[in-house]
């Protein structure tokens, strides 16, 4: 297998640039039941991958994501967040997805997307992951 990081950069309208790096980790299938749990909308795929998230204003910094759905994601960070906060989340190959935290507990935050993927998108996030 594969584990090597994809780097990656982007720059805004104000000329600010991003840089990061894409790594995956050992893909363990997730031992949650295939229904979504009472109060959650869709079916999460526990994944290990990195990933940039940043903050409005702030600049981007790499994250380790725990599971994926097309309405949200649960990462480990070291960012001090809190719930109702705007986050963007940059996956390799894809624009910065606009995401709101939902919950805190330690270095975990679970956070929905404000606008939720398109399933063949999560399929293609998970799959070039199983791929590393």
């Amino acid at each position: 297998m594969d584990m090597r990081p994809s780097q990656w950069s982007a720059a805004n309208a104000s000329g600010l640039s991003v840089e990061g790096e894409l790594s995956f980790g050992a893909f363990a299938p997730s031992a949650e039941p295939a229904t979504p749990p009472s109060g959650r909308k869709s079916e999460r795929v526990s994944v290990e991958m990195g990933a940039a998230l940043r903050q409005r204003g702030a600049a981007g910094v790499s994250v380790q994501i725990m599971d994926l759905s097309v309405d949200g994601f649960r990462v480990a960070t070291h960012l001090d967040l809190f719930e109702g906060a705007d986050v963007w989340l940059r996956l390799g190959g894809l624009e910065a997805c606009h995401a709101t935290v939902m919950w805190v507990s330690g270095h975990l935050v679970g956070c929905r997307f404000t606008r939720p993927l398109h399933p063949a998108v999560l399929d293609m996030v998970v799959a070039k992951g199983n791929k590393r």
